[in-house]
């Protein structure tokens, strides 16, 4: 049995945006709770030149959208650019929300029509990369998922909110 290319890349997503919901759901909780600003929460970086929180939902959440766009066929000068915004657990919530809604919107069928199209994208300064669809979602698109989802999980842990891997994980 063959497990589609579209159920990989859109179950995988819809389950850790809907762990990084939890887990930040939790961490405004205990922001509240303790009366600390969500600042302190969300401009928390592990290292002083990584990105911080609100920078890893940002990003996370606009590459989902576009990774949707890429295995749709969007052409990349087409691709949807996403406005680095949502400064509160509310707004970067609503934010996973609506491109949780995209991701499962775009069509099952061109997903998986399209796992043998060429897909090319920037990696650096004047540098790309050629992939094929089933290649991206699997060699790209998921381990950059996780690693954003994950980043911003050990953030919040650092910070001392009470999360484990059933947050993590959706559950």
């Amino acid at each position: 049995m063959t497990t589609a290319l579209s159920r990989i890349f859109k179950d995988s997503t819809a389950q850790a945006f809907r762990g990084l919901t939890t887990v930040l759901e939790k961490a405004r909780a205990t922001a509240e709770a303790a009366g600390t600003a969500e600042e302190a929460y969300l401009g928390a970086r592990l290292f002083p030149d990584m990105n911080d929180l609100k920078w890893q939902v940002q990003m996370i959440t606009e590459f989902a959208v576009r990774g949707a766009a890429r295995m749709s066929g969007t052409t990349p000068d087409d691709l949807p650019n996403l406005p680095m915004e949502g400064e509160t657990f509310d707004a970067l919530i609503g934010r996973i929300a609506e491109c949780a809604a995209t991701v499962a919107a775009t069509d099952d069928a061109t997903i998986d029509g399209n796992a043998g199209m060429k897909i090319t994208m920037p990696i650096g300064p004047e540098q790309t990369i050629e992939l094929d669809g089933e290649t991206y979602v699997l060699s790209f698109f998921l381990p950059n998922l996780y690693f954003h989802v994950t980043t911003a999980y050990n953030l919040l842990r650092m910070q001392g909110v009470a999360i484990g891997k059933r947050e993590y994980m959706g559950m």
